[in-house]
């Protein structure tokens, strides 16, 4: 067959490519018939079309009549791709294979699998085709049964292959953010996985992202020798690039104004980020209450829906970051999340000195949060938190602090199951503390977006990378299609038409309509909203929200868009708490806990210092989202919201 426009590709169910192919596939309904000859990637083409049916995405000019005619047609074509895969043999196999069209390689491999064609080809075929230069273990080793049943012989081509340690740490260790496909690897001895990854770390081209793998591995189960050695090649192949690259500075500062009235300043010069605070403002909130709640109103600890604000957001994330290689053994520091770890270090260090001069301790503040006012406000009782003294060491203090936070939340922990604070329960009990584990008292707590649908809608409508919100009159002015159809008319036929088959999708399923003017606008504005606030937030506290939104959040628990959690914290949250308390989840927590309690922390008084005010934000924030949950329950009870 001829082949005179571009080949078919089938990505995947959302890329926006579906149109171009759909429309080349029907060119080839139109012109192909079983007489003309067919080469090995014609037939793979067929098999791309065909991809296509299976996930029944169609061009939305096609009516009932037209899809059924053309299901048949790919119908025939399944038998056309089933009589020439059986033919392939240890004969041909190798000359059909370096035919084959780059794009089609992953296609080609898993053709073989589904067929069983792999048990009509010899090893030393196979070996053979390992020596060949087009040969790319990747795509054979996303078919499990082509891996056992060639085990042996995948086996001895990896242990020499020098890409083999990437693909071990990169398949075990690394973090991906998009579908990252299936990988089958031959059993190894640990001995075996141990000498790939050493060779590797002798090699001089060692990648000092690889490298990093290694040190923070997990999965692979590495010994302690060869993560030792890892580090002593990172530490030198980063000590290269330091001095061969080029580093940029980020400066941020913060000060107290006696005669600035307006609560907070944001001033900018040369690089350099201050944030200046009306003390005059300061003096006004300087009651023991006023002092915690500036926590969230001056400081933004907590946003406006009861979260920690300083948590790790997925869509503040760049584009630049989401390609760089990290460890899923590792919390996740991207440079948003930096930026706001260090403004709130500054604001509670600030704020602490402000509170001393004023002859007020923060540890005072904490104790009157637990010990009296949430007591008071709150059906809870003989809640209480102990605090050091103000004189003491910041070492003491978080000595104090530590077990007295970790005893804070087993004790909320106990009310919300038992109804009640069971002293008697507690001290008995020697379980540790999960934060995932922690239930909230109400039941619907935290939506999370769920399934393929908000994903496909969370991208279209929010996503900078969605492309439908390129539209040439409005180009460059909105980041999102969601900005451009809230702030433009924007007519249907602006639209390219690698666009309008998405816009169709989504009028067809009533999310956009079209005016007497074909003006595309939002035909749903709570669900977007639902799905916008996923988005930015990566989650919804449930009853922070309008009624009228809480009820579309009902309906789209319903069809599965959307799940409820009831716990006291966000996945988040949870994560955020894990990485600075301890290192059951991530390889690099800072493990403040445990190393004051095991006596492996630092000696120096900065770093002492630096800790507590990390121990004390980090306190506060636990506080807050105590007080929330109560404060919901409160709702609850006094409005009787729970029935809608």
């Amino acid at each position: 067959m001829k082949n005179e426009f571009k080949r078919v590709v089938f990505y995947s169910k959302y890329d926006l490519s579906a149109d171009r192919n759909l429309e080349s596939a029907e060119k080839i309904f139109k012109k192909l018939n079983s007489e003309d000859s067919l080469e090995v990637n014609d037939i793979i083409e067929l098999y791309q079309i065909k991809l296509y049916f299976d996930h029944e995405i169609f061009l939305t000019r096609w009516d009932e009549a037209t899809i059924q005619e053309y299901k048949d047609i790919v119908g025939k074509y399944w038998e056309w791709i089933r009589n020439f895969w059986i033919s392939i043999d240890d004969e041909n196999f190798l000359k059909l294979f370096t035919e084959i069209e780059f794009h089609y390689y992953d296609s080609f491999w898993s053709l073989i699998s589904k067929f069983s064609t792999f048990k009509k080809i010899s090893s030393n075929t196979l070996g053979n085709l390992m020596k060949n230069k087009r040969f790319n273990i990747r795509p054979v080793l996303r078919q499990r049964k082509i891996v056992d049943h060639f085990s042996r012989e995948i086996k001895s081509y990896l242990i020499q292959s020098s890409e083999t340690a990437e693909l071990l740490l990169s398949y075990y260790e690394q973090e991906h953010f998009s579908d990252h496909p299936e990988m089958n690897f031959p059993k190894f001895k640990e001995s075996e996985i141990e000498e790939i990854i050493e060779n590797y770390l002798l090699s001089p081209n060692a990648n000092l992202n690889y490298v990093r793998l290694i040190v923070k591995s997990r999965h692979l189960k590495l010994s302690d020798k060869i993560k030792l050695k890892a580090k002593k090649v990172s530490d030198r192949l980063n000590e290269e690039i330091l001095e061969e690259g080029v580093t940029s500075n980020h400066r941020i500062g913060g000060t107290i104004s006696a005669d600035q009235k307006e609560p907070i300043k944001i001033l900018r010069d040369e690089g350099t980020l201050t944030y200046s605070y009306s003390e005059k403002w300061l003096n006004h909130t300087n009651t023991l209450n006023g002092i915690f709640q500036n926590f969230s109103s001056l400081f933004k600890y907590i946003n406006d829906q009861g979260c920690i604000d300083l948590v790790t957001k997925h869509y503040q994330i760049d584009s630049f970051e989401n390609v760089l290689m990290r460890s899923k053994n590792e919390y996740w520091i991207s440079q948003k999340f930096y930026e706001k770890g260090l403004l709130s270090h500054l604001q509670i260090a600030l704020y602490l000195h402000y509170l001393e001069e004023n002859d007020i301790s923060i540890e005072e503040v904490i104790s009157f949060q637990v010990n009296e006012l949430l007591n008071q406000e709150f059906e809870i009782s003989n809640l209480r938190i102990s605090v050091p003294s103000k004189n003491i060491s910041p070492y003491e203090k978080i000595r104090v602090l530590a077990p007295e936070l970790e005893f804070l939340i087993k004790q909320y922990e106990c009310y919300v199951e038992e109804g009640h604070i069971d002293f008697d329960l507690i001290q008995f009990s020697s379980s540790p503390l999960y934060f995932g584990k922690i239930k909230s008292i109400v039941e619907k707590k935290y939506v999370y977006g769920q399934g393929e649908e908000f994903i496909r809608l969370r991208r279209d409508f929010f996503s900078r990378q969605s492309m439908l919100h390129y539209v040439k009159p409005f180009q460059g002015k909105y980041s999102t299609f969601y900005q451009l159809i809230e702030n433009e008319k924007v007519n249907y036929d602006q639209f390219e038409n690698y666009q309008k088959g998405e816009i169709d999708y989504l009028i067809s399923k009533g999310y956009l309509v079209t005016d007497e003017d074909n003006i595309i606008k939002i035909n749903d504005s709570n669900l977007i909203n639902v799905i916008g606030i996923l988005h930015y937030e990566d989650v919804i506290n449930y009853w922070h929200h309008p009624e009228e939104l809480r009820k579309k959040i009902n309906d789209l628990e319903k069809i599965k868009m959307v799940k409820f959690e009831s716990k006291l914290f966000t996945t988040e949250e949870r994560k955020y708490l894990n990485y600075y308390l301890n290192k059951k989840e991530f390889s690099n927590g800072l493990d403040l806990r445990n190393k004051y309690l095991h006596g492996t922390n630092s000696n120096l008084q900065d770093e002492q210092k630096n800790d507590l005010y990390i121990l004390l934000k980090i306190l506060i924030l636990i506080i807050y989202k105590i007080k929330d949950d109560l404060e919901i329950k409160k709702f609850i009870q006094q409005t009787g919201a729970n029935n809608i």
